[in-house]
């Protein structure tokens, strides 16, 4: 359990990392596809950066993915180490998905894009969109996730005992 939740850990914090930085580096399609509706339409004439940056920015995004991945197998991995059954291990997968989910929604999705407003530093021309103040604007799609879970974390921990 404490190997699970340092992964989570670690997990949030990379994730907190990229989302800060990441605005500077992203293409703007690609980045608003996160953001609510009004925003994606105020920004849709926001130029992309120099191609450099953006080959930084796919860089850094590839490798938060690769680091959020390697994090799934090595939990995998170690569970079966110390001889983890089917339940053991979907358990471990699922505090650990529905863990950084939650991190996901309250800090990110509710506290750096809605309350604090981080990202209209990066796309001033957003800054009068009503969907900066919609704290339910990402509330179908999390919800989904979260029902899709507790499937995905039984076929990882039915594969990962193969």
């Amino acid at each position: 359990m404490i190997t699970t939740l340092v992964a989570l850990a670690v997990t949030c914090a990379l994730s907190l990392a990229y989302i800060l930085v990441i605005p500077p580096f992203a293409p703007t399609k690609l980045f608003m596809r996160f953001l609510p509706r009004d925003v994606r339409e105020a920004a849709r004439d926001h130029p992309d950066p120099p191609a450099g940056r953006r080959i930084i920015g796919f860089l850094i995004t590839g490798a938060a993915l690769a680091a959020y991945v390697g994090m799934l197998v090595f939990l995998g991995r170690d569970g079966l180490r110390r001889g983890y059954g089917f339940w053991r291990m979907y358990g471990r997968y699922l505090l650990f998905m529905v863990g950084y989910k939650v991190f996901d929604i309250v800090v990110q999705d509710q506290y750096i894009v809605i309350r604090r407003k981080y990202y209209i530093r990066f796309f001033p021309e957003t800054r009068d969109c009503a969907s900066w103040n919609d704290y339910s604007f990402n509330k179908r799609n999390q919800m989904i996730r979260l029902a899709a879970f507790p499937l995905l974390c039984a076929l990882l921990a039915r594969f990962s005992n193969l």
